[in-house]
């Protein structure tokens, strides 16, 4: 596999991953390079370690979840619908999302070999859709959003979030609490509208 090509094993692993081919079982560097039909020296050689190469993976979530949620608050979804979508994606792909928001990574080293460069954009794109939809605060509000939507995401994932529901409630439990969330934090603000996309004459590739 050549320089040109490193994009391709994180491609073909966040789609597994969304699709349900892999789980957060699968990835080890043994059984991703199996996976791949690589040997482990693929992860190794071309993203420096394992994190190293699941890092990229966890980017490519969030930069899916952002494309998501940005899509939607274009077509005038409001803060309340934003949310909802957070925690459905989380249902949706709970593998994908556990490396995204739940498995540990070794960051001080990342950041040292230069591997969380998309970090501070991603979360200026998350920052960015608050900020529209009528946040004063918005970097504060972003972390208490993401802070919340996460635990309301994990305790559902988990079983532990439907309380004396009905069996099968689950996910609407979950939509609700996000939607009172978001009341509570951008409580019955308009939201802007959108202005000219950010590199929208160079807009990156799709990973699935």
């Amino acid at each position: 596999m050549g320089v040109m090509d490193v994009d391709e094993p994180v491609d073909r692993v966040f789609r597994a991953l969304c699709e349900g081919r892999l789980t957060r079982d699968d990835l080890t560097a043994r059984k991703i390079a199996a996976f791949l039909g690589q040997t482990t020296m693929v992860l190794y050689h071309h993203f420096g370690s394992l994190d190293g190469f699941l890092i990229r993976v966890d980017g490519a979530g969030w930069r899916r979840l952002a494309e998501i949620l940005e899509a939607r608050a274009r077509a005038g979804d409001d803060a309340r619908a934003l949310a909802v979508s957070y925690v459905e994606f989380a249902l949706r792909h709970p593998d994908l999302y556990w490396l995204m928001a739940e498995r540990r990574f070794d960051r001080a080293r990342l950041r040292d070999e230069g591997r969380l460069r998309l970090a501070r954009p991603l979360w200026g794109a998350f920052v960015e859709l608050v900020r529209r939809h009528g946040s004063a605060r918005p970097a504060e509000d972003t972390h208490v959003l993401l802070a919340g939507l996460h635990g309301i995401a994990a305790l559902t994932l988990s079983g532990r979030a439907n309380v004396g529901e009905a069996p099968g409630a689950d996910a609407q439990v979950a939509f609700a609490a996000a939607r009172r969330l978001a009341d509570l934090v951008l409580p019955g603000r308009p939201a802007e509208p959108p202005g000219p996309h950010p590199g929208a004459d160079r807009a990156p590739r799709r990973s699935g």
